[in-house]
């Protein structure tokens, strides 16, 4: 339980930007914030560099990274294809109640004054309720742990004004249609038209803030 509170603590201050790339993340510092001995702290930084989120160097210390171009495409390519792949699973499994769910969120995506950052984590929950419709938690909880990381490294407001929120918005209706028809071949069509979109959008904007 330690470990994962720590997991969580020090993840959030970095998704927060409590540190900077250049800065050493204390870990003893860390571990009297939490009332909690330094190993919990150790394990926790070592997931969060398995996720990509740090770098750990033996006598020199733990440090914010910045990935690289490569590994942001890698793990949208594989983002992609796993969320391709429980969208046409899901438009076999999908309950009413999920159907329901979705149309639910997407009447809220309409308003045309919702703030960006509201309107992202309404896609946020748009999306969970396919992947969790598919009955696949393996794939899904790998996935999310990628998708939560580039939401991370990617800054996406531009994502969710103007013309490109209108664009992703007439994107989730005709997946929503799609699977409320059960077409699992339709389904997997637009979602992976979709979900290219976001991505090439997401390298580009990466390419432009790192250039």
């Amino acid at each position: 339980m330690k470990e994962e509170q720590a997991y969580k603590h020090i993840k959030n201050l970095i998704i927060q930007g409590k540190f900077t790339m250049k800065e050493a993340i204390s870990i003893n510092q860390l571990a009297d914030q939490m009332d909690m001995s330094r190993t919990p702290v150790h394990r926790a930084l070592a997931q969060l560099e398995r996720e990509g989120y740090i770098t750990i160097t033996p006598q020199v210390g733990v440090f914010v990274r910045r990935p690289e171009h490569k590994e942001i495409l890698e793990r949208l390519q594989l983002c992609v294809a796993i969320d391709v792949f429980l969208a046409e699973q899901a438009a076999r499994s999908i309950t009413e109640f999920q159907l329901e769910e979705l149309r639910g969120v997407l009447e809220k995506m309409e308003n045309p004054e919702l703030a960006a950052h509201l309107y992202e984590e309404l896609n946020v929950k748009f999306h969970t309720i396919i992947c969790r419709a598919a009955n696949n938690d393996f794939a899904f909880r790998a996935n999310k742990i990628n998708w939560d990381y580039l939401n991370y490294v990617n800054i996406s407001d531009e994502l969710f004004k103007g013309g490109n929120r209108e664009q992703s918005q007439a994107e989730h209706r005709m997946i929503y249609y799609a699977l409320k028809d059960r077409d699992s071949k339709l389904t997997e069509l637009l979602m992976k038209k979709h979900l290219m979109r976001v991505a090439q959008f997401i390298i580009e904007k990466y390419e432009r803030i790192n250039a």
